[in-house]
């Protein structure tokens, strides 16, 4: 890369008077952007001020005895890490289009030193946690906590407090589904400044937003990371918790531990000296501390009366009404859906912190700080005034001497180029006046909580629009307490049996080149559940890829499940990443045996046609009828020998003897005519493969008289389509209701946004998963499940659509 070079710095007897001895250089400049970012008086925080007191004047606050904003900590609604909206983005919860952007985590990979960043705090990640040493143990817990507040600074934190970490802090159930039982009952809060200077430069949602908060991240992750492990050292369990993988929620810790208070924003903890632009990161420890006291600042009167990061909200979602109450807390809920959507799909940079970039409290400079701080804080009443005060002196607007950055954006050939769309360059909305009820707004408590299992859990947003209507004050709360009403309170439980199971890889078998046979086996070594031939195992690669694979077992053998994988380098990536990950040993999660392909057992003859990987299920077949003593032939096809897997697998079987082989490389290829002669009623086809396989398999056997109900296939990936127009049409319902499709949704997307629950995995029409009775319409098929019978009164959901514009679907729903 080609650089301009800096020339040396001239004698300092010949640098400007003003700049480096003058009142700008005594006083700390005039205001944001125009003075320095050191000074005389700031070179030094600590020259006055014990070392673990911090850099920022926090004993200038007042302090309380608990936080400025209710906590109804009895019945704090505790809800698994698996309700993040980035988790819920992953697995699907709300649309493919918004899966498609968290695939990878893309939404920080599209910036160039975002994605630089996300790479070193995964590194960190397995240096969170780990075990006590033999320490000294030291027990004087005042000393304990100005020790690691001290520590945190010398690393280079921009604030820490300590606090208890009890209970209702923690999620309930982990990444994996497990329970957590809080091992750690003191914590010590950190927050880093995302950078004032930068952000002057942005609109707060252009291509540097995403990095600055990985930047903040990734400090919290290093100084966490040593800080735990300082503990660690001392004799006492600890675990740093980072934005790759914590424990606890981080708000409530942040308020405990006076490092903030509740804002508007919602969520987001505001900091008298650094504003909202921060990120934290939280140590809990076992370790004894003293804990500081809850701040007031005057935030809540404040935020009452300004309304500025709601009204410039790009996505609207934050609430321009009162604070509520939320899963045992009194804040300003956002609509995190519609938050998270923004952020992680908008295409004129990544990621967003508009709402950061334009509060008035994210200020700096003497003069354009103290006054103004000192004013929000005293009289918190005239936010309205010191909010247009704030628009008329511009904080908020892009400081265009501050942009350094490259805006670039992560390309489909992996290089990083000029964005094809315009990057967000926003003004100031002055002239907007935001009203509560102009808004809607969708909230999802506890009860509307999805399971812990990573696994799909669509989300209703119907209901998370009445949750919010629901949600009352927290005066209303807390006399309908005293009068012993709970209905209020949000609850949150698990309903039905856990859709997966956590299992081992007990086996990871190279058979070819592309492809490999999986087993697995539970942890404990007990049974698995029973299954039937022709079932499948739903295979979590990672949250975007949520796989279906034949199981190719004997389907009387519990001890272990069997798959086939052909790893597919142009396909979408499950398969390549699950040849990459899949490692004997490896705990994995995939569902229960599901069977949408089953196998008729009482047919006088049975047909199974494999071609390629399509051989799975087929092995499953051929163990059940040779166990019933069926008539059977088993038909391979491959294009090369040396491409088909389970060849030794096939040689030591006890019906070896019904398995033919039909290599197109040694002039064996099927001769699908003469395979299907012959046929008598009775008899049954089965079929698995590549399409243009199975086309040729299902034509041959129609020629030779297999009737449809005895032709049975299965597609293990998607064929080729036509190029569809995808038309905006009506659902309607048994119960009159009405929804409408966009041409840019599917209608299981509608159903499960309007609160009809709908089980979507493939997303593309070849596992049947979302197979829906139909009683009338036109309707144009677009899936590979279902017979010509069977579409006279059914439809695929997440692919088919009605034929025409306009078109009504009427669904026994």
């Amino acid at each position: 890369m080609d650089l301009a070079t800096d020339f040396p710095l001239a004698p300092m007897g010949e640098q400007p008077w003003h700049a480096t001895h003058g009142p700008a250089w005594w006083l700390g400049g005039t205001g944001p952007g125009k003075g320095h970012a050191k000074s005389a008086r700031t070179r030094d925080p600590y020259a006055k001020r014990a070392y673990h007191m911090g850099p920022h004047p926090f004993e200038r606050l007042k302090r309380v005895d608990g936080p400025t904003t209710y906590i109804d900590e009895a019945n704090v609604a505790r809800v698994p890490k698996r309700a993040d909206m980035f988790a819920r983005s992953q697995f699907g919860d709300m649309g493919k289009p918004l899966q498609d952007n968290a695939k990878g985590g893309y939404y920080v990979r599209k910036s160039a030193p975002s994605f630089a960043q996300r790479r070193m705090l995964g590194a960190f990640v397995p240096l969170q946690d780990g075990f006590p040493t033999q320490g000294p143990a030291p027990k004087d817990p005042a000393r304990n906590a100005d020790n690691l507040r001290a520590a945190s600074y010398f690393l280079g934190v921009d604030a820490a407090g300590t606090s208890r970490c009890p209970d209702w802090t923690w999620y309930s159930h982990d990444a994996t589904g497990a329970e957590i039982h809080p091992p750690h009952d003191n914590a010590i809060s950190m927050i880093v400044d995302q950078g004032f200077e930068t952000m002057e430069g942005a609109s707060g949602d252009d291509w540097i937003a995403v990095s600055q908060s990985m930047r903040a991240y990734l400090r919290f992750s290093l100084i966490g990371g040593v800080i735990a492990q300082q503990i660690r050292n001392l004799g006492y369990g600890a675990k740093a918790h980072t934005v790759m993988d914590g424990s606890v929620l981080q708000p409530p810790l942040l308020l405990l531990a006076g490092l903030g208070e509740v804002s508007r924003i919602g969520e987001v903890i505001l900091n008298p000296y650094l504003g909202p632009r921060l990120k934290s990161g939280v140590v809990t420890t076992d370790m004894p501390m003293t804990h500081d006291k809850p701040i007031d600042f005057g935030l809540q009167k404040f935020c009452e009366s300004c309304n500025k990061c709601a009204r410039e909200c790009p996505s609207g979602a934050i609430t321009a009404g009162a604070k509520l109450m939320f899963n045992g807390y009194e804040i300003w809920k956002s609509d995190s859906q519609k938050c998270t959507t923004y952020r992680v799909t908008q295409p004129g940079g990544a990621m967003c912190g508009r709402c950061m970039k334009t509060c008035p409290w994210n200020l700096e400079g003497l003069f354009a700080q103290a006054p103004f701080r000192w004013a929000a804080s005293t009289l918190p009443a005239a936010a309205p005034i010191l909010a247009k005060l704030d628009d008329m002196a511009g904080h908020g607007e892009i400081n265009p001497v501050k942009t350094w950055w490259w805006d670039l954006k992560l390309g489909e050939d992996g290089g990083y180029h000029p964005p094809d769309e315009p990057v967000n360059k926003r003004s100031l909305q002055k002239d907007l006046d935001l009203k509560p009820e102009d808004q809607t707004l969708a909230v999802y408590p506890a009860p509307l909580a999805p399971h812990p299992y990573p696994y799909p859990s669509p989300m209703d947003r119907e209901a998370g629009i009445q949750a919010y209507q629901a949600m009352i004050p927290a005066t209303e709360y807390r006399d309908r307490l005293a009068m012993g009403d709970t209905s209020m309170v949000h609850r949150y439980a698990i309903d039905g049996d856990a859709p997966v199971m956590q299992v081992t890889i007990s086996k990871a078998e190279q058979m070819t080149d592309g492809v490999t046979k999986y087993e697995f086996a539970t942890l404990d070594g007990s049974p698995l559940p029973a299954w039937t031939a022709g079932a499948h195992l739903d295979v979590l690669v990672s949250p975007e890829y949520l796989r279906q694979y034949s199981m190719s077992g004997n389907p009387s053998d519990t001890s272990r499940y069997q798959i086939g994988v052909l790893r597919e380098d142009a396909g979408r990536g499950g398969s390549a990443l699950m040849h990459r990950i899949f490692e004997e040993g490896r705990k994995v999660f995939i569902s229960k045996p599901i069977n949408h392909f089953e196998l008729e057992e009482e047919a006088t003859k049975t047909i199974l046609m494999g071609g390629g990987i399509g051989i799975t299920p087929m092995i499953a077949f051929a163990h059940r009828l040779h166990a019933l003593g069926r008539d059977f032939e088993l038909h391979y096809s491959a294009s090369r020998r040396t491409d088909a897997g389970y060849l030794t697998d096939l040689a030591q079987m006890p019906w070896a003897e019904h398995v033919h082989y039909h290599f197109s490389d040694e002039g064996t290829r099927a001769d699908m005519d003469a395979v299907m002669a012959g046929y008598q009623p009775g008899w049954h086809l089965y079929c698995c493969g590549a399409d243009r396989y199975m086309d040729a398999v299902m034509a041959a056997a129609e020629a030779q008289g297999f009737p449809e109900e005895a032709r049975h296939l299965e597609y293990f990936s998607v064929p080729e389509q036509p190029e569809y127009e995808n038309h905006a049409f009506t659902l309607k319902l048994r119960d009159g209701r009405e929804f409408e499709v966009p041409d840019d949704q599917t209608a299981a997307d509608v159903l499960n946004a309007n609160g009809i629950h709908v089980d979507v995995k493939c997303s593309d029409g070849i596992c049947g998963v979302c197979k829906c009775g139909v009683l009338s319409g036109d309707i144009e098929h677009r899936d590979f499940v279902l017979s010509n019978a069977q579409r006279e009164g059914a439809m695929i959901l997440c692919q088919s659509r009605a034929r025409e514009a306009g078109g009504v679907v009427e669904l026994d729903v």
